[in-house]
């Protein structure tokens, strides 16, 4: 059995590399000493990104979000240089780590609601859910984030207690 284990973390490693440049970012290495933990955050990124509505960008924002809010440095640099990458100006990545609400609207709004549904466990009045679906946000949108804020406690979360090793690329 533990062999199967190894193998399937093994194996999800090098899915994982498929997708950076044949590399495995250290938190993927860490959380292969879980495979369970480590096959709930690739699958579900994998999900988010391949199904989810909220684009690249947009993604990247709540997930910083998430980062800041956990204190997590590790993921503060690998969804810093996401957002950069995907055209996310830097005013707004700043606003973001300093906990300021970012100038664009359509961040602001992602990062308002990211931080009701974290303060709140979700737990926001039909008033505060209608508002924002007035704003723009569907509750679609909403339980997407809360996916997100799913994938991303459980890395910051492991990341933190481990103390993951920032990769240099990250820094």
């Amino acid at each position: 059995m533990e062999d199967e284990d190894e193998s399937g973390a093994c194996g999800l490693l090098k899915e994982v590399a498929a997708t950076f440049d044949d590399n495995v970012p250290n938190l993927y290495r860490m959380l292969a000493r879980s495979q369970v933990a480590l096959s709930a955050f690739v699958r579900l990124e994998d999900i988010l990104e391949r199904h989810g509505s909220l684009s690249r960008d947009q993604h990247a924002v709540v997930a910083l979000e998430v980062a800041m809010s956990h204190k997590c440095n590790y993921c503060r640099g690998v969804m810093s240089r996401e957002a950069r990458e995907s055209g996310v100006d830097d005013a707004c990545i700043e606003a973001v780590v300093h906990g300021f609400e970012p100038a664009d609207p359509r961040y602001r709004l992602l990062v308002d609601a990211t931080r009701r549904l974290m303060s709140e466990a979700g737990s926001i009045s039909r008033a505060e859910v209608a508002l924002l679906e007035e704003r723009g946000m569907p509750f679609e949108e909403l339980l997407e984030i809360i996916a997100i804020i799913s994938a991303f406690t459980l890395a910051t979360y492991a990341n933190n207690l481990a103390r993951t090793r920032i990769d240099p690329e990250y820094r």
